[in-house]
């Protein structure tokens, strides 16, 4: 067998295998997203506000785009302020609330808080009329980085 032959037999048989980069893990969390958005009023999607659109998973975002949602950009202290700024921006331009936090020192988590009362405040009144009065709001937090 010459070299090329070689070479060739060891392309075809590496095209040939199936490599399974999605590991079960990811899986069951999956399923188990899909399962639980049912019952919740948000999605708090915590990002790096470093690297933002880095830090998103598409596919968690195919499953919770029916959901209201917030972004928290958390670690903004240690991204540069005018870009923290212009991330928010974009994220509010697409109708997505977003909000600076650093997780750290606790800077941000009141306003953040806050702008989720605020999201779903619609929704608990609707809740209220129907005499579910006191109800809690429920939010799923993802985090893909």
């Amino acid at each position: 067998m010459n070299k090329n032959n070689k070479k060739n037999n060891q392309e075809t048989s590496f095209a040939s295998v199936g490599i399974n980069w999605y590991p079960g893990h990811m899986e069951k969390t999956k399923r188990q997203i899909e399962e639980d958005i049912k019952i919740v009023d948000i999605v708090i999607e915590l990002l790096d506000a470093r690297i933002p659109t880095s830090s998103q998973n598409p596919m968690i975002s195919q499953i919770i785009k029916k959901k209201k949602k917030i972004v928290v950009l958390n670690k903004s202290d240690l991204a540069d302020e005018k870009q923290n700024l212009l991330w928010v921006q974009h994220f509010e331009s697409k109708g997505i609330p977003a909000i600076l936090v650093d997780s750290n020192s606790g800077k941000g988590i009141e306003q953040c808080i806050k702008k989720i009362e605020k999201i779903v405040e619609e929704d608990l009144k609707v809740q209220a009329e129907k005499g579910r009065v006191g109800r809690k709001i429920r939010a799923m937090v993802v985090r893909n980085s």
